[in-house]
């Protein structure tokens, strides 16, 4: 536990920092200690929880004056950037930010993932806490006040004031967190004359905003690629959920593009992450990209054959099916298993710590160089023209992927001209696709040729006059990225990071 009088100073110095609304905060911190105090006895809550409950109530709006849409992950965003001594209270304090508005999905939450198991459920509680008692001041008045009447299993509060009513809803309503990892829902009872039953709107947006502190060439590349590796990690988990549903046969795709992202950002970090735990999360997020690849490729081949009227190929789509469902079945298998859950705390710790990173290197000093250099690694492809085996050309389009990814990374610093570099990049990239995906139907369907020989060869007819005339088009494809314009801008770009 951080030390009393470090973490106070901690606390105020983002209080002033942020221009954090301070008699909301206070008042918030006052309802989530009297809700703590209710439950610490018989939820076995540590003491020293009780500072950082109040810490986390003081500091959930930090990030409003930033991103207010957002301000709770922006907010989760400040209290890893700003050391507080014990990475342990820092990432639960992130996690209470990052779970205080919205639907609390603490396993997308990278400051939760990070944790193990009893501090996870600690982070949890606390933020379930702070929930409710932000819910208490939904009004922006600071006029409800909370008291405890009763505890018999179920905790009983009464609320007074001219707001209480809005904002005994309101509390109640952001109690889901609370019902999940405390118990029921507290009841409510609202005293109070007079009071105002209209609706409100909640907390107002700052008419002035702080700018992103990471959309700068001077910060820390490593204070960059933390802030990105949060999106993604939260991102990945997005994903897989959606694939546990199987509800979409772009579910899949989404994930392996998130573990692509989150490979290529670790591959350009790598000058100034802890060597050890970013190997480490390379080795786990390739795994996930190979146990996604089986499935993800059998959709696409399936996708496209439903979409052609081709007799005879029912018999072969049928054993494509079935190979999908098996790979499919794998992948999820791999999702729930502790293997998973390991590598995704290696990930989230990576994405969250900073002790073990270089942080003095700046932006500047790395990304123009860095992007330079992936272009080049392209147009290198080009020895006075395109390739023309499939080998090389899914190599050019790797190629192609880790350019775009690279410029993606800084596209907080850039702004609007990043679409001039990324659309043509993408349009390339989309007919490079096109013809990998003829080249992997070529594959999966080899061991199938038999069960329909005519239909198969008709198919196959079929996609490689499609091959010939994507080849015919990828020279113009190619020429938006090498023109003189597209290398102007990027050397504009590198020039202003």
């Amino acid at each position: 536990m951080a030390a009393s009088t470090n973490l106070a100073n901690y606390v105020e110095t983002l209080l002033a920092a942020y221009r954090v609304d301070r008699a909301h905060a206070r008042q918030v911190a006052d309802h989530a200690l009297t809700l703590f105090d209710a439950v610490a006895q018989s939820h076995k809550l540590p003491d020293t929880a009780r500072q950082l409950v109040e810490a986390g109530a003081l500091l959930h709006n930090v990030g409003l004056t930033t991103d207010p849409p957002e301000h709770h992950l922006v907010g989760r965003d400040i209290i890893l950037r700003h050391e507080l001594g014990n990475e342990t209270d820092q990432a639960i304090l992130a996690a209470i930010v990052a779970l205080h508005r919205r639907k609390p999905r603490a396993q997308l939450e990278p400051a939760v993932l990070c944790l193990n198991k009893r501090n996870r459920e600690l982070a949890l509680q606390l933020a379930a806490i702070v929930r409710v008692a932000d819910g208490f001041d939904y009004s922006q008045s600071q006029t409800t006040q909370v008291r405890v009447a009763s505890h018999n299993g179920r905790i009983g509060l009464i609320a007074t004031g001219p707001h209480a009513a809005v904002d005994s809803e309101r509390a109640l309503a952001k109690a889901d967190l609370w019902e999940r990892v405390i118990g029921p829902r507290p009841e409510v009872v609202v005293q109070s004359e007079g009071t105002v039953v209209e609706a409100v709107v909640g907390e107002d947006a700052p008419t002035e905003l702080l700018p992103y502190w990471y959309a700068s060439g001077e910060v820390p590349f490593a204070e960059l690629g933390r802030v990105v590796l949060r999106r993604q990690v939260r991102r990945l988990q997005q994903t897989a959920r959606a694939v546990e549903a199987d509800e979409t046969i772009e579910a899949v795709h989404d994930l392996r593009v998130a573990t692509r992202r989150i490979r290529a950002a670790l591959r350009l970090l790598e000058p100034v992450a802890p060597a050890k735990a970013a190997r480490k999360a390379v080795v786990a997020v390739r795994t996930l990209a190979r146990e996604a690849g089986a499935t993800r490729d059998r959709d696409v081949l399936l996708n496209d054959m439903s979409q052609r009227d081709m007799n005879g190929m029912a018999p072969v789509m049928e054993a494509i099916r079935a190979e999908r469902m098996q790979a499919h079945s794998a992948l999820v298998k791999y999702l729930g298993s502790k293997q998973y859950e390991r590598d995704l705390r290696v990930l989230a710790r990576l994405a969250c710590f900073a002790t073990e990173w270089d942080n003095r290197p700046r932006v500047k000093d790395h990304a123009g160089s860095m992007l330079y250099a992936h272009y080049e690694a392209l147009r290198s492809y080009d020895r006075n023209g395109l390739p023309e085996d499939d080998a090389t050309l899914h190599a050019m389009r790797i190629a192609g992927k880790r350019l775009r990814y690279a410029l993606e990374l800084v596209s907080d610093i850039v702004g609007e001209r990043l679409s001039e570099l990324l659309n043509p990049l993408i349009d390339f990239q989309d007919h490079l696709g096109a013809l990998n995906d003829i080249s992997v139907a070529r594959g999966l369907l080899a061991p199938h040729t038999e069960r329909a020989p005519e239909a198969v060869a008709a198919y196959l007819a079929a996609r490689e006059a499609e091959w010939a005339a994507l080849r015919t088009e990828l020279p113009e494809c190619w020429a938006r990225l090498t023109c003189p314009d597209y290398r102007r801008t990027l050397l504009a770009v590198i020039g202003d990071l």
